[in-house]
């Protein structure tokens, strides 16, 4: 790492902000990396980096893009106070970054959706919440950073030139019917019939994506499903690399919204039937599988899930789509370094939505083969959103304390970290009001046979 201060001395003059601009453009610092040459500069978590190169940052793409420059003018505020601000000249190698991470990714705001979806998740929730539920984004910056899905309809043409400029590919796609009809009742927005259109225009300037369909029975299912198949990997040469099958979410808080229903058991199977006479098709005439259904929809269908192999390179791993079987596949390799036994006595509960119960049940079973260890599996049946809610990620802590609350979970409960976001479940309820509830110690476990593994195991892993 090379650094060179050319001056420290405050800017010479405020850049001005566009006051029509969302309100919070800051580039708050959360972390600093020790030996970094935003340590070596003096940066502190909660300072600002006002601007880089005299540019103010929209976000983490422009603080990706203007750090490579090799002389770089940061202007910073200590503590986020503009009037304390100072600039300085660095010079670093091309890929040497400042080492911070900020508290969000956007800095000027998430873009909000105008879209009116009857199955939109925002529309389906309580009041007091956990505050970030109730944010209905539809921002292409958390789509290229994250695998957020966009509807393309909520793009301004500022929006559009950052996707070209920064070549922002692949991006995350909310597809769910190339028919122009369909596709607008679903979204409750005339745009919506404009993707052909804007799917052409992010082709054309060398832009990938990956769809997906919410399938919805009476609405985007039979002959409208078959056509948006069709179509969108007629669109493969283009850019369309994949299009995830997911089965609607619906919940019981869905007061003056139109009756849709999800998915029985049948209705699953025969989704994945079509699906699978479509990968047949698809590997012959694409070289791909092209459409995959999510987890879940196997699941629900009461299906074996494929093999790992069968995801190809698992382009839609964050969207559910062969989570399970890869860890699966992941967890028979992880009990082969499984002891025997640990040397304290160990119990442990494994919170989960009922959904994955079964598929959590085989590696809980292993577990209990240890000596001086138990592991418990405690399914939690989601009362908060009621029964059609069954996976783990939509946790409340209210419904697992009631079902909870009372029993010996022995030395510690593990809970799914799809459940927890900046230590708070859905309904607002935080990790340490769990804990105190239940009389135990919480742990978050992410989805890993070896993070797994390493929980129930405790220190003897």
């Amino acid at each position: 790492m090379s650094l060179t201060i050319l001056t420290r001395k405050p800017p010479a003059f405020p850049r001005p902000i566009n006051p029509y601009r969302p309100p919070e453009p800051h580039a708050v610092v959360e972390k600093v990396e020790p030996g970094s040459l935003a340590e070596e500069i003096g940066i502190q978590p909660g300072d600002e980096i006002l601007t880089l190169n005299g540019e103010r940052m929209e976000d983490v793409i422009d603080y990706r893009f203007l750090i490579t420059d090799e002389e770089v003018e940061v202007v910073v505020a200590p503590g986020g106070r503009a009037d304390d601000s100072y600039r300085v000249v660095v010079e670093k190698e091309m890929d040497e970054t400042l080492g911070v991470t900020f508290r969000a990714d956007v800095f000027d705001g998430i873009r909000i959706c105008t879209n009116n979806c009857d199955f939109c998740f925002v529309y389906q929730n309580r009041r007091g919440m956990r505050k970030s539920v109730y944010v209905k984004d539809d921002d292409y910056r958390l789509s290229f950073l994250h695998g957020d899905f966009i509807t393309l309809t909520n793009l301004t043409e500022q929006c559009w030139e950052r996707i070209f400029r920064y070549h922002l590919s692949p991006l995350y796609v909310s597809i769910h019917a190339t028919d122009p009809e369909a596709r607008v009742a679903m979204l409750r927005n005339p745009d919506g019939a404009k993707l052909m259109e804007h799917l052409d225009r992010l082709f054309s300037h060398g832009i990938e994506i990956h769809g997906q369909v919410v399938y919805t029975p009476g609405i985007n299912d039979g002959p409208i499903l078959d056509r948006t198949i069709e179509d969108m990997a007629a669109l493969y040469a283009r850019g369309c690399r994949t299009l995830a099958i997911v089965p609607v979410g619906l919940t019981t808080q869905r007061s003056r919204l139109p009756a849709l229903r999800t998915l029985d058991r049948d209705e699953a199977r025969s989704v994945l039937r079509k699906t699978r006479a479509y990968q047949q098709r698809f590997r012959k005439e694409l070289g791909t599988r092209f459409v995959y259904p999510s987890d879940e929809m196997y699941l629900l269908a009461e299906a074996p899930l494929p093999s790992p192999r069968s995801y190809e390179d698992f382009p839609q791993f964050e969207n559910g789509v062969g989570m399970i079987p890869r860890l699966n596949a992941e967890w028979k390799r992880v009990e082969r370094r499984i002891p025997a036994r640990i040397g304290q006595p160990r119990e442990v509960t494994l919170i989960t939505g009922t959904l994955a119960a079964p598929v959590l049940r085989p590696f809980v079973e292993r577990l209990n083969q240890v000596e001086n260890l138990q592991v418990r599996l405690a399914p939690v049946r989601n009362d908060f959103f009621g029964p059609t809610v069954t996976v783990a990620g939509l946790l409340t802590g209210g419904d697992i304390a009631a079902q909870l609350a009372g029993t010996d979970l022995g030395d510690v409960a593990l809970l799914p970290s799809v459940a927890v976001r900046d230590d708070a479940f859905m309904d607002d309820w935080t990790l340490d009001q769990l804990s105190a509830a239940l009389g135990v110690p919480l742990e978050v476990v992410k989805p890993s046979a070896a993070h797994l593994a390493e929980a129930a195991l405790g220190p003897d892993w």
